[in-house]
Parts: C-alpha cells; sequence; structure tokens
C-alpha cells in the first residue's frame, strides 16, 4: 500500500517535471502576444490530471486483480489520484521555477527522500527525536506536510475499519478497546503513581514527581468519574489525596475508587462484546457459520490489523509530568484535538466537534495541498523566491 503511494508520487512527477521547460520558448514568444498564462497553466493541469487518472485507475485494476484486494478499487484510486496530482503541481511548479531539465531530475529524489522518511512508515513517528515542535499525543509537524502520511493513513484507515467484514463490527471492536485501555492500562498506571506517592511521601527527592503523581491521580479519576456518570466523589479522601495530607487511609480509598472505576469499565467493555457477538450471530444466520468466515478471509488483512492496531508495541502508554498519553491500539483510539490533529491511523478527526471520517479528511487535506500549489503555480511563487535567493548570493559575491 505504501509502495502504491510512493509510485503514485513517483509517476506524477515524472510526467509534470518537464512540462512548462520544454516550452520555455514558446512561452517567451507568447508573452509579447499577451497570450493567457491561466489558459496555458489549465490546458496542462487538465492533461497532467486525465494521464495521472488513467495511470492510477490501470496500476490500482492489475494490482488489486493480482494480489486479490476485494472491495478497495475505488478507495485506493481516488486517494492515488488525489496523490498523483499533487505530485503534478509540485512537477509544474518546478518545472516553471527552473531552466535545466538536468536540475529538474537531480530534485526529484531530494522530494521523494523525506517523502518516504517522514511517512510514519518507514520509520515510525515515535522514533523521531523529540523537540519543543514534536508531540507524543499527535503526528510531528514534519508529519503533517508530508503528502505521503495522509495518503497512507487514509487508505490503511478505510481498508481496516471500512471493509465489508470490520465495518459490521468496528463500533464495537473501538469501545471494547477504549474500555481496555481505562480498565487496564490508565487506571493501572494511577495505582502505581499512587503507591509511589505513598512509599515515598517524606522523601524531598520526590517532592517534583510527587506533585506530578497527585495531579494526574486527581485529573484522570474525575475524568473517568465524569465519563461513567457517576456524580460527585464521594468522601474525604480526595481532600486528603495532596502533598502533606497523604495516609495510608486515604490511599485504600483512593485505591478503592479506582477499582471501582475499573469494574465500571469492565462492565461496559463486556457489554460491547456482548452487541458484537449479537451481530457475529445475526450474520451467521444470514449467510452462515462458512460465509462468515469466508467474508472474513476475503476483506480482513490480518497484517493491516497488526499496524493500524501497533501489536508489535511493548509500551501502552507514554507518561509525562501531567499527563498519561495512549499508545494502546491507535486505529481504535479517539482523537484529543479539535483541530484535526491526531494521533497516526486515528480512524476520524475532530474539528471542533465536528468528527470526520479519516479517509475524507486526509483527502480533503491533500486536496487543499494540491490547490495551494496550483495557487504557487500560477504567481510563480517558487520561481520568485529563486530569484530572490540568486540576487542575495549575486550581492554577498560582489561585497
Amino acid at each position: 500500500m505504501f509502495m502504491c503511494v510512493i509510485t503514485s508520487l513517483f509517476l506524477g512527477l515524472i510526467i509534470s517535471a518537464e512540462e512548462i521547460v520544454k516550452d520555455r520558448k514558446i512561452l517567451k514568444r507568447e508573452s509579447f502576444l499577451n497570450l493567457s498564462w491561466f489558459s496555458y497553466l489549465n490546458a496542462k493541469v487538465v492533461i497532467m490530471f486525465l494521464i495521472s487518472a488513467i495511470q492510477t485507475i490501470s496500476f490500482i485494476l492489475i494490482g488489486n486483480y493480482i494480489l486479490e484486494i476485494k472491495g478497495m478499487t475505488f478507495p485506493y484510486w481516488i486517494i492515488l489520484f488525489t496523490t498523483s496530482c499533487t505530485a503534478n503541481m509540485l512537477g509544474l511548479n518546478i518545472s516553471s521555477a527552473f531552466s535545466s531539465v538536468i536540475t529538474i531530475y537531480i530534485l526529484i529524489p531530494f522530494i521523494l527522500i523525506p517523502q518516504l522518511l517522514f511517512s510514519g512508515v518507514i520509520v515510525k513517528f515515535d522514533k523521531l527525536h523529540k523537540n519543543s515542535l514534536s508531540s507524543n499525543e499527535y503526528v510531528p509537524l514534519i508529519g503533517e506536510i508530508m503528502t505521503t502520511r495522509w495518503a497512507f493513513e487514509a487508505m490503511a484507515v478505510e481498508q481496516f475499519k471500512n471493509n465489508k467484514y470490520e465495518r459490521n463490527f468496528f463500533v464495537y471492536d473501538m469501545g471494547m478497546s477504549q474500555n481496555n485501555w481505562y480498565a487496564s492500562f490508565l487506571i493501572q498506571s494511577l495505582k502505581i503513581d499512587l503507591q509511589m506517592c505513598m512509599k515515598n511521601k517524606n522523601d524531598l527527592n520526590f517532592k517534583p514527581t510527587f506533585v506530578n503523581n497527585l495531579y494526574k491521580i486527581n485529573y484522570y479519576s474525575d475524568k473517568l468519574n465524569k465519563m461513567a456518570g457517576f456524580g460527585p466523589i464521594n468522601g474525604k479522601w480526595k481532600e486528603n489525596l495532596s502533598a502533606g495530607n497523604i495516609d495510608s487511609a486515604a490511599t485504600k480509598a483512593a485505591g478503592n475508587y479506582l477499582d471501582s472505576l475499573a469494574r465500571h469499565y469492565r462492565h461496559v467493555q463486556r457489554i460491547y462484546s456482548d452487541r458484537r457477538d449479537s451481530v457475529s450471530k445475526v450474520l451467521e444466520a444470514t449467510i452462515g457459520t462458512q460465509g462468515l468466515l469466508q467474508l472474513k478471509e476475503d476483506y480482513y488483512n490480518d497484517q493491516l490489523e497488526n499496524a493500524v492496531l501497533d501489536r508489535t508495541r511493548k509500551e501502552q502508554s507514554i507518561e509525562t509530568d501531567s499527563k498519561i498519553i495512549q499508545k494502546y491500539e491507535p486505529g481504535f483510539m479517539m482523537p484529543l484535538s479539535k483541530a484535526g490533529r491526531a494521533q497516526f491511523y486515528a480512524p476520524y478527526k475532530k474539528v471542533g466537534n465536528i468528527k470526520i471520517d479519516t479517509f475524507w479528511f486526509n483527502l480533503i487535506m491533500i486536496w487543499i495541498v494540491t490547490i495551494s500549489l496550483y495557487g504557487a503555480l500560477y504567481y510563480n511563487v517558487l520561481q520568485k523566491l529563486i530569484g530572490v535567493i540568486e540576487n542575495m548570493k549575486f550581492k554577498n559575491t560582489e561585497k
């Protein structure tokens, strides 16, 4: 799937990279006649997009037939076509800005290599160097500007959650996963932090961690309580769960309350599991047990599940001074940001309170980049930028 994205990007660049530079003499002549630059560009864009559409649909039809990928023809095609269109616009920008074909073809690998490295596929985003601009909660900023990231994520998430088998169970699988995270990982981390606070409450060296742990315990217990719909937390243990007041009674009461929250979320997990089983039984009654097994065999991809749910990961959370960040099964994890940012393989993105399926959100983002590149081409932004850099170099040489 990732090589499909890279191939579409490469083909889109190759077919467009020479289109304007080879017309340089014609463009100079037409500039004296005041012929329309807008019309010229539109003619080029229409031809490039048409060629890309034919290339990508041919690639998908043949590839899906050979690899026996079913039900993904349109999603694959629209994503790869969109990726190729972005590459077309990027290639036209380069072709417009440089006068040498050799320079253009030297640049193409320098464009593709970052798309390979920072897509989140070859090098996981978690493995990138952490700095003030990176985040453990979201795709890092370097990944946000990579077309390959948007395209591959859209294809992977779409095939994982909306194939003909999984789409019957996805809501229930997501509910089971999220409630299992609360009960088995988040609450257990809070209990460990609680025990560490009680054990080291008199250790001055532990004081900064002590304060941070108490903050997390209070914050997440309130959050989990609110999601569970339990109402106000009763008892004085929460008041005593602070620096200077913590004691064994407060620790025990807090631990018992966290256990009650864990029991609640395990109960909710079982409800989702029962609903999933009910759907499975309905499908078995409709198409038969063998039919359900064949449906999974035809449409569900185990290796894709391993990638989207990050099955090879050992640590299921990352703990900072103020947060416990979920890393457990990102393909079932709800995004936290309301600005469209999310973890890699998020099932949907949020803009305000609106949920947008990852496939369509990513598709829109790639088209926004494509339109922006068209605007840059129309106004010769790259050509002007190169001219400014060359003038600066010339002035520095004169000095």
